[in-house]
Parts: C-alpha cells; structure tokens; sequence
C-alpha cells in the first residue's frame, strides 16, 4: 500500500517546480501541501492515512488531493509528461465540465506492488498560480462499491472558486 501511495505522490510532487526561487517553491509547495481539500469520503470504506489522503488495505486503493503550486497550462503540460516517465498508460485524457469546472482528467493504468490499478487523476485551476490535483486508484477488478466511492470523492472536491 505504502508503494501504491508514493506513485501517487510522485504525480503530484512533479508539480513542485514552479518558476519561483528554489526555496521560494519549497516554502510554497509546504504550505499547500498542508492545505486541507474540501472533499467528502466514505470513511466506511477508507481511513484517513494523513488529512488529504484515504487508503483502503483490501481492495488497494487510494483518494487524494493536493493543492499544487501551478497554473493550469503548466499543469497540464506537466500531467502529460509526467505519464510517460512514470509507468502509466494512459486510457483517455482531455479535457471537460464537472460541477461546472474545466477539470484536466487523465484516466489510465498502473502497477504497484503487483497490484494492476485503475486511475483517475483531475486537475483544476484554482487560482491564476495554484491547482488543485485529485487523484484515485483502485486496484483492478475491485467491488463497484470502491469504485462508486472514489469517484464521489474526486468529484465532491471538484467546486467552481469564488
């Protein structure tokens, strides 16, 4: 499990390198990675492992969301350049309105563990220098329920910004 939620870190760490100074961008990615995202999980089905990230043991998944320090453009450049580094295919990606939001999405597959998982990965603007990146994995073949489960909590934190 701990290797299910690296690579998920590992997605949203790729946005760290915003064009501030070095110690800029550290100060800035740590304040919003303590940022608490507004998102509703079914906790009957994952524990809290740290404020913004829920992980069931059986089936493996993982819902998280973080707040990362870039527009939406370069976040999006870097979503898809970063799927080809890691191992990640990507099964659709683009572009469309979820509760009213240009939402980035990127659906795909992955391994960890041995553990075949399904993705779902949303990034939007929230304002002109941060994003905000939600993220769902479940292992293949899961109950329906986990998958239902993942996919509102990826859309509740999905809210258009004032």
């Amino acid at each position: 499990m701990k290797k299910i939620i690296i690579i998920a870190t590992i997605f949203m760490g790729l946005f760290s390198n915003a064009q501030e100074t070095e110690a800029e961008k550290q100060a800035r990615t740590m304040e919003l990675m303590s940022k608490k995202v507004d998102m509703i999980v079914d906790e009957d089905l994952f524990m809290a492992a740290t404020p913004n990230t829920y992980v069931s043991e059986s089936p493996k998944a993982v819902v998280m969301g973080m707040y990362v320090p870039e527009n939406y453009e370069a976040a999006k450049k870097k979503l898809n350049e970063s799927t080809s580094a890691q191992n990640f295919e990507v099964t659709s990606s683009g572009e469309k309105e979820i509760n009213g939001v240009k939402v980035l999405y990127m659906y795909g597959k992955s391994e960890a563990e041995g553990v075949k998982l399904d993705n779902k990965i949303y990034c939007y603007e929230i304002d002109k220098d941060t994003c905000l990146m939600l993220i769902g994995m479940l292992e293949v073949d899961a109950d329906k329920k986990y998958s239902e489960a993942i996919d509102s909590a990826l859309k509740s934190g999905i809210k258009k910004q004032d």
